[in-house]
């Protein structure tokens, strides 16, 4: 298809395992790139993605459609005003129930998707999120992975399955800056209607921000010292009600809209071409993905060895 089709641009919605190859031989060729997440395998994969995307001057794309909830731009905003102070911690989660009933498809297992599991499915939507907002890149991790076998929790080391990848996921994360963050990622968290939740929540010298959505909808709330918390009410979205029918359209309204990932990338191919004139936004790039892959597979190395990991500038990651 790729050398018989007159194609402008693909979208790789594939197992996780074939991006790399699929990606790489799309931009010898010249055809742009839109892939789902996480862009790859691992960082090595994924730098080489990146390379060969930027060595064929193609337009490329990673899906990390959240950063399109108004709420998250709001959060970004208010955190660039100073509106909480000097952040000093931060707690996130991104999580679902469907891996209850056992591996969720292809992305259940280590050969397919790769030995992240869920931190390479939702976990890599949530990493790329807090470095989004608080623009800044994770500098060191410490964690725990663990798998669901037989009604037990296990840590990755003790997986009874070779090919099982991992159902849970704890982490620390240090920054640059100082800032101290706690991270969860799950498929085996009950929800109750809400079916999946982000939440991140943000703590700073003067004050608490928190982003919260869910198939019930979106809410961002604030508090200053020790004064009652007030929520802010946020344009393009749903916002949050406990008695609501939960719903995609609820927690994704902008999902089949002119402002999703795929729609702003056809654009920025568009207006390359000659084809349209637009007032065009940047997208989340294969180096959004391969910094967050970066971050992925120090998660992994720290699980496994049971120790701090250091994120190396050029994806290098040791002690």
């Amino acid at each position: 298809m790729l050398e018989e089709e007159d194609l402008d641009g693909i979208c790789i919605v594939t197992p996780n395992e074939s991006h790399f190859g699929i990606a790489v031989e799309a931009a010898k060729l010249g055809i742009h790139v839109m892939c789902e997440k996480p862009l790859a395998m691992d960082h090595n994969e994924a730098r080489s993605m990146l390379e060969a995307a930027e060595r064929n001057n193609i337009i490329h794309g990673v899906n990390f459609t959240y950063r399109e909830n108004p709420g998250v731009k709001k959060m970004k905003e208010l955190l660039a005003q100073g509106l909480i102070g000097k952040v000093y911690e931060g707690t996130f989660q991104y999580t679902g129930a469907y891996g209850l009933a056992g591996p969720p498809g292809w992305r259940g297992y280590r050969s397919l998707g790769g030995k992240g599991g869920v931190l390479a499915d939702l976990g890599s939507h949530l990493i790329d999120l807090v470095q989004f907002v608080l623009g800044e890149k994770i500098c060191s991790v410490y964690s725990s992975l663990s798998c669901l076998h037989e009604g037990k929790l296990k840590r990755i080391q003790e997986r009874q399955e070779h090919d099982q990848s991992a159902d849970s996921a704890f982490l620390h994360g240090s920054f640059p800056d100082g800032i101290q963050a706690l991270f969860y990622t799950s498929w085996i968290s009950h929800q109750g209607n809400k079916n999946q939740t982000i939440k991140l929540s943000l703590f700073g010298s003067e004050g608490a921000i928190q982003f919260s959505s869910s198939e019930l909808g979106t809410k961002l709330r604030f508090a200053e010292g020790k004064n009652p918390w007030r929520s802010f009410y946020l344009e393009g979205v749903d916002q949050w009600d406990d008695s609501a029918e939960p719903s995609e359209e609820r927690f994704r309204p902008w999902r089949l809209t002119k402002r999703n990932e795929i729609w702003k990338w056809v654009d920025l191919i568009l207006e390359r071409e000659g084809e349209r004139r637009l007032i065009l936004k940047r997208i989340p790039t294969f180096q959004d993905g391969y910094e967050v892959q970066k971050v992925i597979d120090a998660v992994i190395q720290s699980a496994e060895q049971r120790r701090e990991i250091v994120i190396g500038e050029e994806g290098a990651i040791g002690e």
